[in-house]
């Protein structure tokens, strides 16, 4: 297998994370691309131009991130689950995940404003991803994180650490450790895990 990757994007590092969790490392070749700088080869893997993508052989691709982590763990051999530890029920575990997508890319998307001429930025758009950014995290904090503490084994919680390791890599002048302690807290022993320090973003 093929994993088209890139060494910023949330997406990606989780993906990857997931992978050598579950005790696939050694099954999956990295290729590292940029949706900007090498368009053809993502766009040759994924028609929407967007990483993280799995090509499986020559005519199969798994495209989309929580699918990809979802093939993944079928695809796991050490029995390690990811997707609906003991001590989470499914849809917690499944409604942080999609949270911390939801951070992910609304921190994206304030990015890729960002680099617009100032004149042109829109505040309104920027002002509804902060929004949803604080929102996502205020829903996290009131009780999820909790949970979280319990294990590092969960596809919640690496979805969770990589929008949050994006968020402090591309726009550190967000500080939302201040509204958010708990979060902070976990995230300062998580953010030790092996595999989240080998994938940490880097340009």
């Amino acid at each position: 297998m093929k994993l088209i990757y890139s060494t910023t994007s949330p997406f990606a590092r989780k993906v990857w994370v997931a992978a050598i969790k579950l005790g696939l490392r050694d099954q999956i070749t990295l290729e590292v691309a940029n949706p900007l700088r090498n368009a053809d080869v993502v766009s040759a893997a994924n028609p929407l131009g967007k990483v993280p993508a799995l090509l499986i052989n020559d005519d199969q691709v798994v495209i989309n991130s929580p699918v990809i982590c979802q093939f993944l763990q079928r695809r796991a051999k050490n029995n390690v689950d990811l997707h609906q530890p003991s001590y989470m029920t499914l849809d917690t575990t499944e409604r942080v995940h999609t949270l911390a997508d939801g951070i992910a890319e609304a921190a994206f998307m304030t990015v890729m404003e960002k680099q617009r001429p100032a004149e042109h930025q829109s505040k309104l758009w920027l002002g509804r991803w902060s929004q949803a950014i604080k929102r996502a995290l205020t829903m996290i904090e009131s009780g999820d994180v909790e949970l979280l503490k319990n294990t590092p084994e969960s596809i919640a919680e690496i979805a969770l650490a990589s929008a949050l390791g994006y968020i402090d890599f591309r726009l550190p002048e967000n500080d939302w450790r201040e509204e958010n302690p708990a979060i902070a807290e976990w995230y300062q022993k998580v953010i030790r895990d092996s595999e989240l320090q080998e994938t940490t973003p880097a340009d």
